[in-house]
C-alpha cells in the first residue's frame, strides 16, 4: 500500500504554509496572509495578499506543483 493521498487544494497539502503578508500602505489589510509551497526550494508563493477567510478559494494547486509530478 503506497502512501498516496489526493490533493485538490493547497490548503491540504502538508507541504503548504501561511505566512503573515499586510500591505504596509492599508491598515485594513493588515490581517492578510500569503500561502507557500515549501517543498520548492527557495518556498514559492501560492497567493499572496489574500484575506485569511478566502485562502481557499485562492490556492488551487499551480502547474509548478512538486507533487503532481511523483
Amino acid at each position: 500500500m503506497g502512501n498516496n493521498v489526493k490533493i485538490d487544494n493547497c490548503i491540504d497539502c502538508s507541504y503548504h504554509r501561511e505566512l503573515p503578508d499586510p500591505d504596509p500602505d492599508d491598515w485594513f489589510c493588515d490581517d492578510d496572509v500569503k500561502v507557500v509551497c515549501t517543498k520548492k526550494k527557495p518556498s514559492k508563493n501560492i497567493t499572496v495578499a489574500c484575506r485569511p477567510y478566502n485562502t481557499r478559494n485562492e490556492c488551487d494547486i499551480p502547474e509548478w506543483c512538486p507533487r503532481l509530478n511523483n
